[in-house]
């Protein structure tokens, strides 16, 4: 049993040297603790059997020490260890370390929070910032998107009263039509309401008044022209379409308001004469029109259907002369000042601007500096350094113009077609009636043939 003591109490001293060693060689002091292997080594080598005597002084039988030394360690190891337990449990951990480490978690807590903050704060300045930089940017681009343009006004402003002169010049047109078809047919309060005679008689006596040139014909016209007209840029031109239809912008003629009429409607009137229907039909009266009483039509009755076929085909050979002079017939002035204000960056003298484009401006006058004159003004190709916005527009704007005037030319090419024809018509129709000539006498309408 002595021995089993033994053996356990030097398991004991070496386990606690390992264990002291350890713990000083795993210390941040262990250098210094070398010093104290003696210590351990002393341990070591003392006799077991010391450290089970008696340290009472009155021996292991009857002393009344206070027993053996193990026990003594034992406990006094234990009520250390407790100690240090409680020491660790209550004092450093509980007084200590779990307090800061609460404080320590508060902390962090507060402070995560306030970064939360400060990171939500930078997100909601960020996405501020940007919605005022995406408004300001869109306030710049509309800005610049929609900023006034000089050169855009010019168009808007040379074509102001456009689509009522059009629609004026169109008017004219037909009434001219209508004139001259009254004149060809012998309608009342017309100059050829009597018949051919009367008409050249009074076409005549206007020539001799306003358009007689005296040194016409070697100076042979002298004798005819008694008392010529004072204005002589009326001479001849009731004859001359260059100078009476061509070369002018706008004619002083509306036929909308009546009147007495203007000197440009009496030259354009004067030139359509000579022009058209020069010889006027004999005016057959109404009794001889009567129809037979078996209801066939008479010779007189056939002629006057032929008359009316003609006058069918030169109303639509003149009505290019009436479409032509009807669009330099005045417009409306709405547009005039602009028209002026154009022509004045051009270099034309103030005194010649009315007399090229008119009190009014025509519909041609306005298509004129719409598609030829606006474009050349080199302020026109100074002024594209212009918004990119600007720029389209003005591109937009010169293609509905050119639609406007690919549409004229679109009436004008229908104009020719229909001219054209009527000169089919006339060309074949010396071939229908020698065709029908040869029909009628196997038909047994031989007489008609005639």
């Amino acid at each position: 049993m002595k021995h089993l003591m033994i053996k356990k109490v030097k398991k004991f001293v070496l386990f606690s040297a390992v264990l002291i060693g350890a713990v000083f060689s795993f210390s941040p002091i262990h250098k210094q603790a070398y010093a104290c292997d003696w210590c351990i080594d002393a341990m070591i080598q003392a006799l077991p059997e010391e450290w089970l005597q008696d340290t009472s002084g009155g021996g292991a039988a009857g002393g009344s020490g206070s027993g053996p030394t193990v026990p003594v360690i034992n406990d006094h190891v234990t009520a250390e260890f407790e100690e240090h337990r409680t020491w660790i449990v209550s004092l450093l951990w509980e007084d200590n370390i779990l307090p800061a480490m609460m404080l320590m978690a508060e902390q962090l807590t507060a402070v995560a929070m306030h970064q939360v903050l400060i990171i939500g704060a930078m997100l909601d300045a960020k996405h501020q910032l940007e919605t005022q930089r995406l408004l300001q940017q869109l306030q710049a681009q509309a800005h610049k998107d929609y900023h006034p343009s000089i050169g855009m006004c010019e168009f808007g402003s040379a074509a102001k009263s456009l689509a009522a002169s059009e629609r004026k010049s169109e008017y004219n047109s037909i009434l001219m039509s209508q004139r001259s078809m009254d004149r060809q047919l012998g309608n009342a309060n017309s100059s050829a309401m009597y018949g051919n005679d009367l008409d050249k008689e009074s076409r005549l006596n206007q020539f001799k008044a306003k358009f007689c040139d005296p040194k016409d014909n070697n100076n042979g016209l002298g004798y005819m022209c008694e008392a010529p007209g004072a204005d002589k840029n009326r001479y001849n031109k009731d004859i001359d379409y260059t100078r009476t239809v061509d070369y002018p912008w706008t004619l002083d003629i509306d036929f909308t308001n009546g009147g007495t009429p203007t000197e440009h409607e009496e030259e354009v009137f004067a030139l359509a004469n000579n022009l058209y229907a020069h010889h006027v039909f004999a005016r057959p009266s109404g009794k001889l029109l009567e129809p037979l009483p078996d209801g066939t039509l008479t010779n007189l009755q056939k002629k006057y259907l032929d008359m009316r076929s003609i006058v069918a085909k030169r109303s639509v050979a003149e009505n290019s002369f009436n479409a032509i002079t009807a669009m330099k017939a005045q417009g409306l002035p709405e547009s005039r000042d602009f028209l002026i204000a154009m022509l004045d960056d051009l270099g034309v003298v103030d005194a010649n601007t009315i007399d090229l484009i008119g009190e009014n401006p025509s519909y041609y006058a306005q298509m004129e500096m719409l598609t030829k004159k606006i474009y050349q003004n080199p302020d026109f190709y100074t002024n594209l350094y212009d918004k990119p916005v600007n720029v389209e527009r003005k591109g937009v704007s010169m293609q509905a113009i050119a639609l406007m005037q690919k549409f004229d030319m679109f009436k004008s090419y229908l104009r020719s077609e229909a001219s054209l024809s009527i000169l089919l018509e006339l060309a074949v129709m010396d071939l229908q009636d020698e065709i029908e000539n040869e029909i009628n006498p196997l038909a047994g309408v031989g007489e008609l043939a005639q």
